[in-house]
């Protein structure tokens, strides 16, 4: 930037943002924004031009999930922010900050000019944690507010609505505002010697561990507890992973399907002593509803409250959640494992591996055979996304991750969409490390695209297309709700059935390296070969879905 010329509105927002540790911005932009990416720019916030508004919104949830630093997304004024809601709304349930600047028409015009016009504040306000207009003579000091909303536990989106004239406008001079510092709180040592003696007389304690615990220190504290108390643990579909799924502790992951949590709750009813530590009940199926009765011995350890009722919480602690997870270690290790008895803990694990077994397949690829692959071929140093569908509630039992946080998806609003722009997302944050982004054709037909993204920046995604030309999770509904299908329609079932592309020759067409595959060895190499490559590349699997049937 030339020290000559004064500083804008833009500067100063832009500036705040770096201070916060922000290194990408996201968006399709309009004139009224074009200030906000020139100052980003020149502060080293790289930005991103995506395809879709709701798939910038995704690119920026993948950002914070995986550095814990804001994203910002720059979304255009009147169809930009509008279509950006979506992905807005992602963010806000998959508790993700992200702070989204809005451009707006200039405040001349306001009140007679309405080409593209409405409240761009009011449609915000239901589904961010803050929005607001951005006050031009109090920028830095506005943006810093909401970028500390925005990261105040549980994270989520923020918006600040901004003119652009008044982002062409000269900043004022201003305090030099930086990210808050908290202090670590713990829990009182009276209080921790009380809640260790509830963990030391329980017989068959259970952890349940949620996204709140992939935050900060607390993995390793977690899995330091674990191991000193032996404590068999699930663990949420964002949180898979907190701890290696390897372990033989680890039971597994619960929330989304309801064969295979039938088995879990059955463990958790046998259960004297729930630990709950980040667990939080926006990725679980209705099923957990009132999950235990009140009088269930539970403790719930938690960085603050997530003010919910679904299930009872027990006693409840806040505050510094790997500080709190050290004051409740043993004085000398316990092995409550032991008194469950580890042959019923096996027993839970064989009947869940059970029912996510591989079929054998009228066509194609068993799409259990297909993540047991990836599984067996993902390192620690991978990051994989999956995007929604019965795909997804299946990958999730049959992938076992090696690192917190390593599958990235969308459990909270459930965003079909999410897979590809979350893992352009984790390229640009990593850029060594293999990415790979698992989804179905539906999801792919509605981001396709965003290949241009990974195209143009080079980055060596593979994305894997399970590929069944049919929404297989909603025909699956329709089937058990005895929705029979339209009469003399062209397909089975009209409203689930489509026409699925050759998506190898569309990724050609990008210039990516397009692969089909119709059984398990061909889509082993092909996987193996294109993580390999470090290229571009897109697998079409032309999968059986007629196993969904049995596993959901």
């Amino acid at each position: 930037m030339n020290p000559q010329i004064p500083a804008k509105v833009a500067d100063a927002v832009a500036t705040m943002l770096r201070k916060f540790g922000t290194r990408f911005a996201f968006g399709i932009p309009g004139n009224d924004v074009l200030e906000t990416v020139r100052a980003c720019e020149e502060r080293d916030i790289e930005f991103v031009l995506g395809k879709s508004e709701p798939s910038c919104a995704f690119m920026a949830d993948a950002v914070y999930q995986l550095t814990g630093s804001p994203a910002l997304l720059v979304a255009a004024l009147g169809p930009g922010i509008s279509n950006a809601m979506s992905g807005i709304a992602g963010a806000m349930q998959e508790r993700s900050a992200v702070l989204v600047l809005s451009g707006e028409m200039g405040t001349a015009n306001m009140g007679i000019y309405n080409h593209q016009v409405f409240d761009h504040v009011a449609l915000a306000r239901p589904l961010t944690k803050y929005a607001e207009q951005l006050n031009p003579k109090r920028a830095a000091q506005q943006v810093a507010k909401a970028l500390d909303i925005a990261l105040a536990y549980p994270a989520g989106p923020v918006l600040l609505n901004v003119p652009a004239d008044h982002n062409r406008a000269e900043a004022a001079s201003e305090d030099d505002y930086r990210p808050a510092r908290v202090a670590a709180t713990a829990l009182a040592p009276d209080e921790a010697v009380r809640l260790g003696k509830l963990i030391a007389a329980a017989r068959r304690p259970l952890l349940l561990a949620g996204r709140g615990a992939l935050l900060g220190q607390a993995p390793a504290a977690l899995r330091a507890l674990v191991e000193a108390w032996q404590l068999p643990f699930f663990c949420s579909y964002k949180a898979k992973g907190i701890i290696a799924e390897q372990h033989p502790l680890c039971l597994g992951s619960v929330g989304l399907s309801p064969l295979v949590d039938a088995e879990n709750m059955k463990l958790v009813r046998e259960a004297d002593l729930i630990l709950m530590v980040g667990f939080d009940p926006i990725e679980l199926r209705d099923a957990w509803l009132d999950a235990w009765p009140e009088a269930q011995a539970v403790m719930s350890l938690d960085w603050g409250p997530l003010h919910h009722r679904i299930f009872p919480e027990g006693e409840r602690a806040y505050g510094h959640l790997p500080g709190m997870l050290a004051q409740l270690m043993p004085e000398a290790k316990a092995d409550k494992a032991a008194s469950w008895g580890r042959a019923r803990l096996q027993q839970l694990k064989d009947a869940v591996a059970h029912i996510v077994r591989a079929r054998a397949p009228a066509r194609g690829i068993s799409p259990a055979a297909l993540f047991a692959a990836v599984s067996a071929q993902a390192t620690e140093d991978w990051i994989m996304s999956v995007d929604v569908g019965a795909h997804r509630i299946l990958a999730n039992h049959v992938i076992r991750c090696h690192t917190p946080g390593q599958l990235l998806q969308s459990n909270g609003l459930g965003c079909m969409g999410y897979a590809v722009p979350a893992a352009i997302g984790a390229q640009l944050v990593h850029p060594d490390k293999p990415v790979v982004a698992m989804l179905g054709d539906g999801c792919m037909l509605m981001t396709q695209g965003e290949l241009a993204v990974a195209a143009e920046r080079n980055l060596p995604i593979v994305v894997v297309v399970l590929n069944d030309a049919s929404l297989s999770l909603i025909k699956l509904k329709q089937a058990k709700m005895n929705l029979a299908p339209k009469a003399g329609g062209s397909l089975p079932y009209s409203s689930t059935d489509f026409v699925s592309p050759r998506f190898d020759i569309i990724a050609q067409g990008f210039g990516a390296r397009g692969v089909r595959v119709d059984n398990i060895t061909s889509f082993d190499q092909a996987l193996r070969e294109a993580v390999a490559s470090r290229r571009f590349s897109v697998i079409d699997a032309a999968v059986d879905p007629s196993e969904y049937w049995e596993q959901m």
